[in-house]
């Protein structure tokens, strides 16, 4: 764990290691919470957060037919378990 000093300006310093292991650059803004007594920076995400209903129909071609909610459950799924049984190896 590495230590840091607050300046006067109300400035910290983030060490070098950290910095160059989250690819942290200058300028890369943060996002500061509190977590109990933890003062907390997150990085702001590089691409902003988006609703599944952002991309709907992006992906649609012309004349195929839309899956039903079923469908897309039981294709996620599978999707999902073939990615578990990939980790397992």
């Amino acid at each position: 764990m590495e230590t840091v000093k607050l300046s006067s300006k109300g400035q910290i310093v983030i060490p070098k290691e950290i910095r160059e292991s989250r690819h942290l650059a200058a300028g890369t803004e943060f996002i500061v919470s509190f977590l109990g007594d933890e003062i907390r920076l997150m990085p702001v995400p590089i691409f902003p957060r988006t609703q599944v209903e952002d991309g709907a129909g992006a992906l649609a071609k012309p004349g195929r037919k839309p899956l039903t909610d079923e469908e897309t459950d039981r294709a996620i799924a599978q999707m999902l378990q073939k990615a578990d049984e990939a980790t397992k190896q």
